[in-house]
């Protein structure tokens, strides 16, 4: 049948109406700050009782604060001054994300044990709010919350910088590279980027007179990649750089990763998602591929289900841990990241890797793929979480295990709460600060029926 014209004119013309000031934006409050809330601000009330989410603060802090946005009932704020300043509070490591700067870096102005514990107290809260009260108490049992410092990041006087090998940067009206402002499209010049690997600083891609700004565009987008065995690339575009500037065709970054005592080596494509952090691929398998088979060789013969499985940073020990007289099947939906994972497990003949969309009917069909009832199905999605619907197509596969992998704490909470209503009971949850200087976390959940 072929599709019906449409019958609807053209739109008049509409007069635009002059832009109304936003009712108090600017306006300078003071604040005493309270709890920290998912996404970076903590919670306060303005004398009118109206709540204030307040960026760049501390809970317990007495602070004046510019309102950035308002709502009738909502207000968001920067810090402009701390009147009574939280012990943990000390110099930013990144000065330029601080209030009316760049989006990335809004716990960069407190300790790092002091952001762990930020961490925490959102995690629980969202398990709270979002998860319910019933998951919040078998948490509550199971010791509660406790967010981890990453291997090598424990000490309290590190700072914590150096740690991201991948950072993303645009190119402003003049050359520079820069960030956008936060939840702006302006583009704020950089003259660092100091929690980015020492490889990245290296290459002088903030110096006033780099070579670098011969090779990009205003406009432009600038991804820089360190990975762990070989020199950083740049990408502008669709062309790809060495360290020197040298145009090179690369088709994938080597990321050398142990786990379990096994050194495990990876390609990706420049362009494609790896963990940012130095050893956050480390931390994650590690803790995945444990809570999924145990100690070692106690998941031989195991048949497992992974979704979400990108380039294959838990199929590749899976596939190991379960050996020849397992099986494993695996489902993504870039299709890019699924040519990076086929070359990954490549030496693994009983894994089996498919490209399609992770929902509940692409769930069913990798259960037949499978052939069999997993033993565990591991779920990594993106920040926007599985959702009930793969949540209850996963409970359908009658896997008695289930690994989620959480980097949101309100969609993880949400995910849990459907896992938990479709029979299973929340076994673990771990966390890992593999973000510094931001409100990002990574959970890893275990859940058993």
């Amino acid at each position: 049948m072929s599709p019906r014209p449409s019958r609807r004119g053209p739109s008049p013309r509409r007069r635009s109406a002059p832009a109304q000031p936003r009712e108090g934006v600017g306006e300078v409050l003071r604040l005493t700050v309270g709890e920290p809330a998912h996404g970076g601000a903590c919670v306060a009330r303005d004398e009118a009782g109206r709540v204030v989410f307040v960026r760049h603060g501390a809970p317990g802090e007495v602070v004046r604060a510019r309102v950035t946005a308002a709502q009738k009932k909502l207000a968001w704020a920067d810090v402009v001054e701390v009147v009574e300043a939280s012990p943990d509070r000390v110099p930013s490591v990144w000065p330029q994300a601080g209030p009316g700067g760049v989006g990335g870096g809004e716990l960069a102005h407190l300790r790092p044990v002091a952001q762990r514990d930020w961490k925490s107290r959102v995690i629980a809260g969202q398990l709270r709010r979002v998860g319910g009260p019933a998951l919040a108490e078998v948490v509550d049992c199971l010791g509660g919350v406790c967010v981890r410092p990453a291997p090598g990041d424990e000490a309290p006087g590190d700072p914590l910088t150096g740690r991201r090998t991948r950072i993303e940067i645009v190119i402003d009206d003049r050359g520079r590279p820069g960030m956008h402002a936060y939840r702006d499209r302006r583009v704020i010049a950089l003259d660092d980027m100091p929690l980015a690997v020492p490889a990245i600083r290296q290459l002088g891609l903030f110096d006033e007179d780099s070579p670098w700004r011969s090779l990009w565009q205003p406009g432009d987008r600038v991804r820089v990649v360190a990975p762990s065995a070989g020199e950083p690339v740049v990408l502008v575009g669709e062309n790809t750089y060495d360290a020197s500037g040298a145009l090179i065709d690369v088709e994938a970054a080597r990321w050398e990763v142990p786990v379990r005592g096994i050194t495990e080596s990876y390609g990706v494509r420049p362009r494609g998602f790896w963990q940012a952090h130095v050893r956050g691929a480390e931390v994650l398998a590690g803790a995945v591929v444990s809570a999924a088979v145990g100690a070692d060789e106690a998941g031989a013969g195991r048949a497992v289900m992974e979704l979400y499985a990108g380039a294959g940073l838990f199929s590749v020990p899976l596939a190991r841990a379960v050996g020849n007289g397992g099986r494993v099947v695996t489902l993504e939906g870039d299709e890019g990241a699924v040519r990076d994972a086929g070359a990954n497990v490549a030496a693994f003949s009983w894994v089996d890797v498919f490209a399609g969309t992770v929902d509940s009917e692409g769930v069913v069909d990798l259960s037949g793929q499978l052939g069999a009832v997993p033993d565990v199905v591991v779920a990594d999605p993106p920040r926007a979480g599985a959702g009930a619907d793969v949540c209850r197509a996963i409970a359908a596969t009658g896997a008695p295990r289930v690994v989620l992998v959480s980097c949101d704490p309100a969609a993880g909470a949400r995910d849990l709460r459907a896992l938990t209503e479709c029979g299973y009971t929340l076994a673990s949850l771990q966390a890992w600060d593999l973000f510094p200087h931001t409100h990002h976390v990574e959970m890893v959940s275990v859940l058993s029926r």
